[in-house]
């Protein structure tokens, strides 16, 4: 399992399990995880297992590509 640069949260690599030309399955093979999702190529998401909750999920295949949205700190910024 390895962490973030910012060390905050650990970064799981998400797998392609099957794509049928519309959808595409991935899922994290981190034991203990389990996350699951179905990236639709029209840009849905569906998430049908969420796993690890707090670790940041990545991952992608020809066209697609999964990254984590990490919310900034709003005082930061203002």
């Amino acid at each position: 399992m390895a962490s973030n640069p910012e060390g905050m949260n650990e970064l799981h690599h998400l797998t392609m399990e099957a794509d049928d030309g519309m959808d595409v399955l991935f899922v994290c093979p981190v034991e203990g995880c389990g996350r699951r999702v179905v990236v639709r190529r029209s840009g849905e998401l569906i998430v049908l297992d969420k796993g690890d909750f707090y670790a940041l999920h990545v991952g992608g295949t020809n066209g697609l590509e999964i990254s984590p949205a990490v919310p900034r700190d709003r005082r930061a910024s203002a």
